[in-house]
């Protein structure tokens, strides 16, 4: 969709420029430019060719009448005098004047044949007018040859063009300004080179030249025109960045200067055109949101045009940079709208779409803790790490386009089959989690998957269930959850137990049971840990674990805690009645230790049911990484106040020798996993040895889980374990049956 929408945009910006070009939209801009590096490229005129000016001096000694015939003849005779060239007029002698006038300039004429030209301008057409032929009258052309004086001004005359030559009844006519370079190359329409300072122009007044007032030597082997330049007159023009209007001659002179160059070119707007637009369709196909490509372009077309005007060839250049600048423009508010605004990354609208797609896999990639890595480090750290990630998750497989959200990655893969995607996943997780342990030294972001199978659905509602999947395997500490069919299954199944478990935490009903915990040596029961076991409205039993995922994953765990804590410091009276040494104990999950409120709850708890506080023991489980800066205050508290913790589940997910070192416990319990495979793995037995002797060198009591038989009782015993659980003693019982077991003062063994 993305790219689409950037090749339309590229389209269009290519199609403007080309219609700009053809309608000359930008030539003001255009002209402006090309006066702007005339102006920075500004250099005195060769003195090779001279005006003759007939301003308002020549009139004023005329009385106000421009020369005649008479006086140009005699001005004629005295510059070839002087050794000139050539002579050229910027007046044509198309009409009558006196026939003594008449004859005495034909016979001048006569006497230089072949070096004096006269302007002349064919029949033309500006808009919907004609303007007729300005032709010298025939008499004078016999000797006197005829150069075109006509060009072509811009629509705000701002520049103006000359033709090298003209077509006239069959004949190639030379220009005023090719006449003047002597040009003999071939026929082109050029722009004269305004960086030839006119005011630099060797000029004389008519007059003076008429009456001899300049040397001979200002002449000699010159080529000179002769034009109006009177303050009356209305052959001035425009010359933008210069003082006011000049005359029209100064401009075939400036012409002349550029055409010894060489030959002229004018490419117009193609080359330009061209290079914007393949710098558009590399930026529109480039999976990046830079605009270098068209900056290069554009700063590059800027500079080249002061060299080609050096070398005598014109490229316009405004309708490149305009399609240059529209296309910008519109591909920066791509860029807002579908790229992440801190990294370069797109967001998940960029690689949307309304229709499936059977033949990609959705991903979603949780970066747990980002805005607590944010804090930490800059901007530009963050940028690198998220960017390091997309790197990794392209690699070198099938992966397009990845986009980032809030704290998550998505992208399409090539779909797999289940057993495949289960265990790329995996790999994936693992990889990233690696990656970032060794390449950013950070422990506390685990990457969690989530994964979209869900083939018939329109791609931008799958990546929103991958993003949502992603966000409950962070939840739920799991490397990846793969949202198909059965895990939506499950997730309604968990939905349900919400659900049930919301109106259980209303009625404050939720039922639990005791399981003993026994000394090993002495065969007494010394403890308790409380277990839910729980009949919703006397239907089946709901399953513990599942009933815990779901209160973590509906935000409600420590609302769970609290009703199981009361339900079993209740009880718990009644058993401290027959041994004032009997330990309570009740699940907790660590990261709660970082929740004050939850601490507060449970402090009023004991105080209202008046239950010791040393005979309770918090078990805590957990299976993310603990931040120690946030849950020690909440340590120290517990402890000054008598309350026992207890490691659970040790030696599985997060509960390791970094536990030991962060909770400061009394009790660790060995995972039941090890405890049951002690009768037939000797790396068990090995694991169950060593961690009572690391936790009897830190003076923890250690309790093993999970024992089933006597044998299995004998060997902890004789390890040095000290207390013991399991279905050999008894399996979660109410608390009356409790009472009665520990009312009998005999050894506790499950009949």
């Amino acid at each position: 969709m993305l790219r689409r929408k950037r090749i339309q945009v590229a389209v269009f910006a290519i199609l403007f420029g080309i219609v700009s070009s053809l309608i000359e939209l930008p030539l003001p801009a255009e002209d402006m430019y090309r006066a702007v590096r005339a102006e920075l490229r500004i250099r005195p005129a060769p003195r090779d060719i001279v005006m003759i000016a007939i301003d308002d001096k020549t009139l004023n000694a005329f009385e106000r009448n421009l020369p005649t015939r008479v006086e140009d003849s005699a001005v004629i005779d005295r510059l070839f005098a002087s050794g000139v060239r050539k002579v050229a007029f910027d007046r044509a002698h198309a009409d009558l004047e006196s026939p003594r006038a008449d004859e005495m300039f034909a016979q001048t004429l006569a006497r230089h044949s072949g070096k004096v030209w006269l302007g002349m301008a064919p029949s033309h057409n500006v808009g919907l007018q004609e303007v007729g032929e300005i032709i010298p009258r025939p008499e004078f052309r016999r000797h006197a040859n005829a150069a075109a004086m006509n060009g072509i001004g811009s629509v705000f005359g701002l520049s103006v063009t000359f033709p090298t030559s003209v077509a006239y009844e069959g004949q190639a006519m030379p220009s005023l300004s090719a006449v003047l370079a002597d040009y003999s190359g071939p026929a082109r329409m050029y722009r004269p080179d305004y960086a030839f300072d006119p005011r630099t122009i060797p000029t004389y007044s008519y007059v003076d030249v008429y009456r001899g007032r300049v040397p001979a030597s200002k002449f000699a082997g010159l080529n000179v025109i002769i034009g109006k330049a009177y303050y009356e007159s209305a052959d001035f023009y425009t010359m933008p960045l210069r003082d006011g209007k000049i005359p029209g001659a100064y401009f075939h002179i400036m012409g002349a200067h550029s055409l010894k160059r060489g030959v002229p070119m004018d490419l117009m707007w193609f080359p330009a055109l061209i290079l914007a637009a393949g710098a558009i369709l590399v930026q529109a196909l480039s999976p990046r949101r830079t605009s270098k490509p068209l900056w290069m372009v554009a700063l590059a077309l800027l500079t080249v045009t002061f060299v080609l005007d050096e070398l005598s060839i014109n490229i316009d250049i405004m309708s490149a940079l305009l399609a240059m600048g529209g296309a910008a423009f519109f591909f920066h508010r791509i860029n807002r709208k579908y790229f992440s605004s801190d990294f370069d990354a797109m967001t998940t609208s960029a690689i949307s779409s309304d229709k499936p797609s059977e033949e990609r896999d959705v991903y979603a990639l949780k970066i747990a803790n980002l805005a607590e890595m944010s804090e930490e480090w800059s901007a530009r750290e963050i940028g690198d790490f998220v960017n390091t990630l997309i790197a990794y998750v392209k690699g070198p497989g099938e992966v397009g386009d990845v986009a980032f959200e809030r704290d998550l990655l998505v992208w399409l893969a090539p779909r797999m089959e289940t057993v495949e995607l289960e265990r790329h996943a995996d790999g994936l997780a693992l990889m990233l989690k690696t990656a970032i342990n060794h390449d950013w030294q950070s422990t506390n972001s685990s990457p969690a998957l989530g994964i979209d199978t869900n083939y018939d659905l329109p791609v931008a509602l799958r990546i929103k269930k991958a993003m949502q999947a992603a966000d409950e395997a962070a939840a739920r500490g799991v490397r990846f959850i793969i949202n198909d069919a059965a895990h939506l299954e499950a997730r309604n199944h968990r939905l349900e137990l919400i659900r049930v478990l919301e109106k259980g935490l209303r009625n404050r009903n939720i039922g639990v049971a005791y399981q003993p915990k026994i000394d090993l040596s002495s065969g007494r029961i010394v403890g308790a840990e409380t277990l839910i076991r729980w009949q919703p409205d006397g239907g089946e039993f709901i399953n513990p674990q599942e009933l815990v995922l779901a209160a973590e994953a509906g935000d409600r765990i420590n609302e769970l805690t609290l009703v199981v804590m009361e339900a079993a410091l209740l009880d718990g009276k009644q058993a401290i009645a027959l041994d004032p040494r009997f330990k309570l104990a009740v699940n907790m999950s660590a990261k709660s230790l970082s929740d004050t409120h939850l601490l507060f709850d449970i402090m009023t708890l004991l105080g209202r049911y008046d239950f010791p506080p040393e005979n309770l023991t918090l078990e805590l489980t957990e299976t993310a990484k603990l931040e120690d800066h946030r849950i020690a205050p909440q340590i120290a508290a517990l402890k000054a106040r008598g309350i026992c913790l207890s490691i659970d589940d040790f030696g599985t997910g997060q509960s390791n020798l970094e536990y030991i070192e962060k909770l400061p416990s009394s009790e660790l319990k060995i995972d039941k996993r090890f405890v049951q495979h002690m009768a037939t793995s000797e790396e068990s037995r090995a694991v169950v040895r060593a961690t009572i002797e690391i936790a009897h060198s830190l003076g923890k009591i250690v309790v093993a889980e999970g024992v089933e038989d006597l044998s299995v009782a004998a060997t902890l015993k004789a390890m040095g374990c000290d207390h013991a659980q399991g279905y050999l003693f008894s399996r979660a019982i109410a608390m009356p049956e409790l009472l009665a077991m520990m009312g009998g003062g005999r050894a506790a063994l499950n009949a």
